[in-house]
């Protein structure tokens, strides 16, 4: 009896101990280092990522999740990853403010065996160290931009180019397929490439100066986003310059609204959320249930789609 007693305090006491550690399973705490919160794109795509993790939270799949905003500066972006994994985070979402600047994310990430899934844009290392990403090919946008400008205007002319933030892959990769279309064998001379940063006032200012450089022979200017090519060619219809055609890439409701009106003639519509849809509903849940057979975890042809008159009620909704 002795015996038998001993035998069942001992395993009560190993139960004691075993009970504990098995209930004490990681939490998972998902960070969201987002670009910015104040771009008309970025503001879409931040709720749509909100949406899709307060969900998961909802469902259990997560524990918590939380965002830190870059205000589109990588030096702070790496800087939130420090703040993210200070709090815990243990599963990353990145959208990158440059491809060589918010790398060390990317790379941290990798070497501490944290799964980093990449939106939207990709960083130096995305490709080999990411645990998955998911974005459109930019410089489909920059052929799309091109072809339309080539479009409307035949016989080319001058143009200049409106730049995001210099080091972006999509300014990157959208100023390469720009270039590549409008050359000297299609007859377009381009007379500056300008760092607007993404940013409709830089973008004016750097257009004031162009047109009052070249007057009536710049025919086109071509901008990395929508916030500028919309403001551009507002600023260009005010002064009398309808004639000179813009266009840029997003598809936010202000440039749509304009192409409806009649006031700009084309956008390139980004798939924001779709990038967002696939990287978070897709992607990470795979890595967060384990089930990753069969899942694309490297998607990056999420379509852009010129969007004109004849299609932007389509976008409006």
């Amino acid at each position: 009896m002795k015996k038998l007693v001993s035998l069942l305090l001992a395993v009560v006491m190993l139960l004691a101990v075993a009970v504990p550690t098995m209930a004490e399973e990681e939490e998972v705490i998902v960070a969201y280092l987002a670009k910015n919160v104040v771009d008309a794109f970025h503001v879409t795509m931040n709720a749509k990522v909100k949406t899709i993790l307060d969900g998961m939270k909802e469902e259990g799949l997560i524990d918590d999740w939380q965002m830190y905003d870059a205000t589109t500066d990588p030096i702070l972006q790496v800087s939130c990853l420090q703040d993210a994994l200070t709090n815990g985070s243990n599963y990353v979402l990145l959208q990158p403010c440059e491809a060589a600047g918010s790398d060390p994310v990317v790379t941290t990430c990798y070497d501490m065996g944290i799964p980093c899934v990449v939106i939207n844009s990709y960083t130096d290392s995305t490709m080999e160290k990411a645990a998955g990403y998911a974005f459109s090919d930019d410089l489909d946008a920059g052929y799309m931009m091109g072809d339309y400008i080539m479009s409307m205007l035949p016989e080319g002319g001058k143009y200049a180019h409106m730049m995001g933030v210099v080091g972006s892959s999509a300014q990157i990769l959208r100023g390469q397929g720009v270039a590549e279309k409008l050359n000297a064998e299609s007859g377009w001379e381009c007379v500056g490439d300008f760092a607007a940063e993404w940013l409709a006032e830089k973008a004016v200012g750097f257009a004031t100066d162009v047109i009052t450089q070249y007057g009536d022979e710049l025919n086109a200017i071509v901008c990395d986003n929508d916030d500028m090519s919309s403001a551009v060619q507002a600023y260009c219809n005010s002064i009398g310059r309808e004639d000179i055609v813009c266009i840029g890439v997003d598809g936010n409701k202000g440039p749509l609204t304009m192409v409806k009106e009649g006031t700009l003639g084309a956008t390139v519509f980004q798939d924001g959320e779709g990038q967002c849809e696939y990287a978070v509903n897709v992607i990470l849940r795979a890595l967060l249930t384990g089930e990753t057979e069969g899942v694309n975890m490297q998607k990056d042809d999420i379509p852009f789609i010129l969007v004109t008159a004849e299609n932007v009620d389509q976008y409006l909704k």
